[in-house]
């Protein structure tokens, strides 16, 4: 494939490509879309597994697709459109986080309803992994550690925000995650703001509950704010899968067996009260090399959050293969990073809090 720029130099150096999005919902331009690779009956060759496009999921976030080259409107019997494949350089992502030219990495995000295939903070390069070649400081607001950001639980729609004065109707909240008390769950996914306090303080009103139950209290939530479709100019990276990122919403009660994504990186959602700690449990990897990272957002008070190794042995960063867990998370920004050898997890890195076991 010629992949030259022969056009004038305004001209972005996009590969693109022509595939069927088979979801239903209105997709915004630089969003991010996986292959269906598990399309039909498993026995049988079907090449819409490679043509066929969905918003990423733990099903299907090992094959990155590309971005949506435009927006689309929701269709509900899919439709065709064109995307900007890895390789293509000087092409728009839909952003979850403010950005810094040629500074950090960008990866799209994994579950999270509406809100998947938005690029937030990335660790891993690769495919779904993208390099930042524009400076863009546009978020209305960023509630990622958890302690900012709070809803009603008496009508799910009443926000709390640090500060509503640049704030309009029609503006987007995204819920990646948050607090989940055991009654009332937080539903990710991108919510309209319907009203705002008058004179702009702290209160916005939302079209819908953000809550699958009603309760009493406040709930509280990771998200951001932003008007329209905040995007940046990147370079999409090829390569291994990065694998996406992915947000865990950390139960109040805590407890065993967390669900979490095989690769990439987790994030926990932080700004919360544990009753127990919180931990998964770590399987061995599929192939060797494969990375895992798990990030704590914000602060977890009275508890902790653990990596358990399913086999309870890995190798520890002085070379001992005694690694049972690695715990003690619990502050913004404590963090472990792994690598899959063939037989056993190699812990690469630990940062803040982060203890080996």
């Amino acid at each position: 494939m010629d992949t030259s720029i022969n056009g004038h130099v305004a001209q972005a150096d996009g590969i693109s490509k022509w595939v069927w999005y088979s979801d239903t919902d209105a997709l915004k331009q630089g969003e991010a879309v996986c292959h269906n690779t598990d399309y039909g009956t498993p026995a049988s060759i079907d090449t819409r597994r490679v043509n066929y496009v969905e918003r990423p999921s733990t099903s299907n976030q090992t094959s990155f697709a590309g971005v949506a080259a435009r927006n689309y409107s929701a269709n509900s019997g899919g439709q065709f459109i064109e995307i900007y494949v890895p390789g293509s350089k000087g092409i728009l992502v839909a952003l979850a986080v403010d950005t810094v030219i040629d500074t950090g990495l960008l990866t799209f995000q994994v579950g999270g309803g509406t809100g998947a295939g938005r690029f937030y903070t990335g660790k891993y390069k690769g495919r779904g992994s993208a390099i930042p070649r524009q400076t863009v400081a546009e978020m209305l607001e960023s509630g990622m550690t958890g302690g900012t950001i709070s809803v009603s639980g008496t009508d799910g729609k009443t926000v709390t925000v640090a500060d509503s004065s640049d704030m309009a109707v029609g503006d987007t909240l995204v819920i990646v995650g948050g607090e989940c008390d055991g009654t009332s769950v937080l539903v990710p996914g991108k919510y309209s703001i319907d009203s705002i306090t008058a004179g702009g303080t702290t209160t916005i009103v939302l079209t819908s509950s953000c809550l699958s139950t009603l309760t009493t209290g406040s709930i509280t939530l990771t998200g951001y704010i932003y008007t329209g479709n905040i995007k940046a100019q990147v370079d999409l990276l090829e390569g291994d899968e990065s694998g996406g990122i992915e947000f865990l919403s950390v139960p109040n009660a805590a407890g065993s067996s967390m669900d979490h994504m095989v690769g990439g990186v987790s994030y926990v959602c932080g700004g919360l009260t544990l009753s127990e700690d919180a931990e998964v449990e770590l399987a061995l990897g599929k192939l060797p090399g494969e990375q895992k990272a798990f990030i704590c957002l914000g602060t977890l008070t009275s508890y902790v959050f653990v990596i358990d190794l399913a086999t309870s042995n890995g190798w520890k960063l002085a070379g001992t293969r005694d690694l049972a867990e690695v715990g003690a998370i619990a502050a913004a920004a404590d963090a472990a990073y792994f690598e899959y050898g063939g037989v056993y997890w190699r812990l690469t890195d630990i940062t803040g809090n982060a203890a080996e076991a």
